[in-house]
């Protein structure tokens, strides 16, 4: 970055800057390191605990910046996590670019992603950084605009600043908008790194658009790279669709104003790119394998059961009473008393007509369970 002072120039860079995967492999965790990142083994120091404790793994394998976190069976049997993950930091993954790159010139991301997928990688963290050097795109031309408020985003928008103490000037400002499992910082980028380090620039500014992403979104997004996606193309496609700036005057209603034009242009005509996490419904079998692994509590048990009748009753009574039986050692005798009555009572409920006979049958069984007979 010190070669560029050209202060009127506009210079962009895009990069990840973040990225952890997990991994169920059956190798150990020199062959991990030596096979999966093309690294070796020797080159790493290993140590019990560290920084994998975090992660709950018994285990660091890590050389400077990039981590690997792994547990011994005995770990796994005290309760430690199994499989692989390889943590990059941001400074991770630039050392591990240097690696690849003395190794095979024409290396890129995509080649280790892709090898990484199908090595069947669980990405649980990806963030990708857009640098704006000498750029308006400056986080008090973004503040500017959500000051204005013509950002329409449903969720928290914060703003953290250090100042100078000489002049008063703001300096390593950063705004954050949203959190996990989806983020985006943009911040000071040229402050922070003199706060750090004391580096000095000769650029005009130097801001930084940070897009973090944890759990299934951070997946997403890196199966899209693994599909041949432009970094680029990603971070702009997954700010339009889940960030808008729109035009200060229009409809009352903010939400139907078009699109800024500055926004337009900044985006680039990227394709919308939703990461959309839906939360599971409450189904027939998630019901039944609860039911089924776990001891149940009176009140829970009794939602469960008003969902099996939405399935049918008949259906409902067998596989709710094959599952109290398999669960019988955790039922007490309330529970069974509990259940008796509220069988009509939920019936009912749902607006299910149960017949008299699958209703005397179901009882019965029920008495069993309550005297011990089954």
């Amino acid at each position: 970055m010190k070669e560029i002072s050209a202060k009127t120039k506009e210079v962009r860079y895009i990069t990840l800057d973040f990225l952890t995967a997990s991994f169920n492999l059956e190798m150990d965790v020199y062959e991990f390191i030596n096979e999966i990142l093309h690294m070796n083994f020797r080159d790493f120091i290993f140590e019990s605990g560290g920084v994998g404790r975090k992660y709950h793994y018994g285990n660091t394998a890590k050389f400077e910046h990039i981590h690997v976190y792994y547990s011994t069976q005995a770990d796994i049997e005290n309760g430690m996590n199994s499989g692989i993950t390889v943590n990059l930091s941001g400074q991770a993954c630039r050392q591990f670019e240097l690696f690849r790159w003395s190794d095979n010139r024409k290396w890129t991301w995509y080649n280790t992603i892709q090898e990484l997928v199908s090595a069947g990688a669980r990405f649980t963290r990806c963030d990708i950084a857009q640098d704006f050097i000498n750029s308006r795109y400056t986080w008090q031309f973004l503040l500017e605009k959500i000051y204005k408020k013509t950002l329409i985003y449903r969720g928290n928008v914060k703003r953290y600043n250090k100042i100078n103490t000489k002049t008063g000037t703001d300096f390593n400002a950063s705004i954050y908008i949203g959190d996990k499992p989806q983020q985006l910082n943009i911040y000071d980028k040229k402050g922070e790194r003199f706060d750090r380090a004391k580096e000095e620039y000769d650029v005009e500014n130097w801001t930084r658009w940070e897009l973090r992403l944890f759990g299934d979104k951070a997946h997403m997004a890196v199966l899209e790279l693994a599909d041949g996606r432009a970094l680029a193309d990603l971070w702009a496609g997954i700010l339009s669709a889940h960030y808008r700036f729109v035009t200060l005057t229009g409809d009352k209603n903010r939400s139907r104003r078009d699109n800024a034009k500055w926004w337009k242009e900044f985006l680039n005509g990227a394709k919308e790119t939703k990461l959309l996490i839906e939360s599971d419904k409450p189904t027939l079998k998630k019901k039944e394998n609860w039911l089924e692994n776990h001891g149940p509590d009176k009140a829970e048990l009794m939602l469960y059961m008003r969902d099996f009748f939405v399935y049918g009753a008949d259906t409902a009574l067998d596989t709710l009473l094959k599952r109290i039986q398999s669960q019988r050692i955790n039922l007490t005798d309330s529970d069974i008393q509990m259940l008796l009555q509220g069988i009509i009572e939920e019936a009912s409920h749902a607006n299910i007509i149960i017949d008299k006979q699958s209703t005397d049958n179901v009882v019965k069984e029920l008495h069993k369970c309550l005297f011990n007979e089954l």
